[in-house]
């Protein structure tokens, strides 16, 4: 399965220059599945979110894991909820971040449902927003999902991105390993900001079972969309061996 991890060059307050951004920055069908950032869709309604989901992924004939999206649209306040639409333009998954912060909380933002999964040429993928990533709680009660696919915004309180790309890079390749699974991180370019807090840019991939030590985590990338393609039949005989040696 090949992914495309979407990194745009800076954030927009108009969630539909996002996605016209990200438009004129994919090839309509270069990889299976496409991820886009966190709130690639700012504060669009959810309707008008969840319909440039759908064009985006009937134009570039990929399934497309839509970031995010702050939705005021239910009872119980403001939610940062995406949705995964098929090549076809089919909702495939919704999902919500379930662990606001920081700059989410103080603004009124309130926890939403665990992320959700969905199948895609027979594999199960499981969705996690940024921060959903660190806690462990967030997997455990997921059914062994091939690919952990995180939309993110990384805003940090360092003077620069590299530590907080450090602790991600190790996040990322803990949960891979711990679960058998690969990470698939999708982040804004570092140069971006979100209400003056500046991003880490951590887009990459964690590999549980590398043919390298080198291999453990891919990126950020110099383009603003990169491919990766996942081996499962390498992670299926890593999870075989494991399980052999008493790993469970």
């Amino acid at each position: 399965m090949k992914i495309l991890l979407v990194q745009p060059p800076r954030y927009s307050p108009d969630g539909h220059a996002n996605f016209d951004a990200v438009e004129a920055l994919v090839t309509p069908g270069s990889a299976d599945l496409m991820i886009l950032p966190e709130l690639a869709g700012a504060t669009l309604p959810r309707a008008d979110y969840l319909t440039r989901v759908r064009e985006l992924a009937k134009g570039s004939g990929m399934a497309v894991v839509g970031g995010s999206h702050y939705d005021d649209s239910g009872p119980g306040g403001r939610v940062n909820r995406g949705a995964v639409a098929g090549p076809d333009g089919t909702l495939l998954a919704e999902y919500d971040k379930a662990h606001p912060y920081g700059l989410e909380l103080r603004s009124g933002v309130v926890p939403g449902r665990p992320g959700g999964g969905f199948e895609l040429h027979g594999r199960r993928l499981h969705v996690l927003l940024c921060a959903d990533l660190w806690y462990s709680a967030s997997l455990a009660g997921a059914d062994g999902p091939d690919a952990v696919l995180v939309p993110a915004f990384s805003v940090t309180r360092w003077d620069g991105p590299a530590p907080a790309r450090q602790l991600w890079q190790h996040m990322s390749v803990a949960r891979a390993y711990e679960f058998m699974t690969y990470v698939a991180v999708s982040d804004w370019h570092h140069e971006t900001t979100y209400h003056g807090h500046p991003c880490a840019g951590v887009t990459g991939l964690a590999n549980p079972c590398p043919h390298t030590h080198t291999g453990f985590f891919t990126g950020p990338p110099d383009a603003a969309v990169s491919l990766h393609e996942l081996d499962f039949g390498r992670l299926d005989a890593f999870r075989r061996d494991r399980s052999e040696r008493g790993f469970r």
